[in-house]
């Protein structure tokens, strides 16, 4: 099959590899739809500590259909259309015994979205994947994953009726949060960000206030409109130190602030600890996302109560991915490119030009 490799920094192939075979409880995923990742563009432009090279394969949003079932799958059956998280928590060690399950020691991880085929490990499949239905395209069941930590995060900034929200970001994160906001009832939801298309882009689905930070003083702006307190909660969805303060700086007195953007490693902040102290202040730093906020991303996907096509701005094949990347690093204007294996696009059509026929 073939199969994308990230070999170093700024260095993507396509190669010809030996296509998985599933074992006991695993599922063989046809892989119809991939979309590209904000953690896997820093890789690409920085690497990670945690992820040496090669990565082969890489990628790990996707959606699919079933190819192969292994020995005890039950749930599913090959040609069923699916959609997966990419990890599972071992629900034994220090961590899932306390249910902190974003910080499992063990937790599984499958890769190998940038593939014609990917195998799903068996935890996965028991706990991370779902029947895809009719009217969610693949594309769209893609974005489970990235989607899940979006509810992650906004669960922990505890947004409730009525409150101010800030969302410093305007890329994923920061769209699909800006609905769930809207959907646990903020009445203010201010979007930061430095590109104009990003911020216009999600006023098309939310009502916001959209902050321009090129051109605006932010704190100024936020002050304006809460009347000079600063918002109830604060997310920062853009992973940079310098954004990091920027979150703190926009809270009210016991106001909450959510880091959830990643940054450099070995990067640090500075905290006004007179604020911290004597306003009351929470900042909580916030990671992937756990099993419950999965399934409750998967039932607002199925239920149509977000709308994140918006989210995929183009679209590619895995023949074009090192392109992808170098694009994505370039322009501020994409958001998500979902990759089509080049076989699966040129079987579809084949199939569309003999049903035209």
């Amino acid at each position: 099959m073939k199969a994308v490799g990230l070999y170093d920094i700024g260095d993507i192939r396509l190669i010809d590899t030996e296509t998985p075979q599933p074992g006991s409880g695993e599922v063989l995923l046809k892989v119809e739809a991939a979309t590209t990742c904000g953690t896997d563009l820093k890789t690409f432009l920085r690497g990670r500590p945690t992820q040496p090279f090669p990565t082969i394969p890489w990628g790990h949003e996707c959606a699919g259909t079933v190819a192969e079932a292994g020995p005890g799958v039950e749930r599913f059956h090959i040609g069923d259309p699916i959609a997966l998280h990419n990890s599972a928590p071992c629900y034994r060690c220090f961590y899932c015994k306390r249910r902190q399950y974003e910080l499992c020691e063990n937790l599984i991880i499958t890769k190998g979205a940038y593939a014609e085929y990917m195998l799903v490990p068996a935890p996965i499949v028991k706990s991370a994947t779902f029947p895809k239905p009719e009217h969610i395209s693949f594309e769209i069941a893609s974005l489970l994953e990235p989607f899940a930590c979006s509810v992650h995060g906004a669960a922990r900034a505890r947004i409730e009726p009525g409150d101010a929200v800030a969302i410093i970001g305007a890329g994923f994160q920061g769209f699909a949060i800006a609905q769930l906001a809207r959907l646990y009832g903020a009445s203010t939801i201010c979007v930061i960000d430095l590109v104009g298309s990003r911020l216009r882009r999600v006023q098309d689905v939310v009502e916001i206030v959209a902050i321009d930070a090129a051109t605006l003083d932010v704190l100024e702006a936020i002050r304006e409109v809460t009347d000079g307190r600063g918002c109830d909660a604060v997310i920062e969805a853009a992973g940079t130190p310098e954004t990091w303060e920027l979150a703190i700086s926009l809270a009210r007195k016991g106001g909450r602030v959510v880091e959830y953007g990643g940054c450099k490693a070995g990067t640090s902040i500075r905290v006004d600890t007179e604020r911290l102290h004597y306003e009351g202040l929470e900042i909580l730093g916030v990671f992937h996302t756990t099993p419950y906020h999965v399934q409750r991303a998967w039932e607002l996907l199925v239920r149509g109560e977000v709308d994140l096509a918006d989210a995929i701005t183009s679209r590619a094949t895995l023949d074009d991915v090192q392109d992808v990347y170098e694009k994505l690093s370039q322009s501020k204007d994409e958001i998500k490119i979902a990759l089509t294996p080049a076989s699966s696009t040129s079987e579809r059509c084949m199939q569309e030009e003999g049903e035209s026929r």
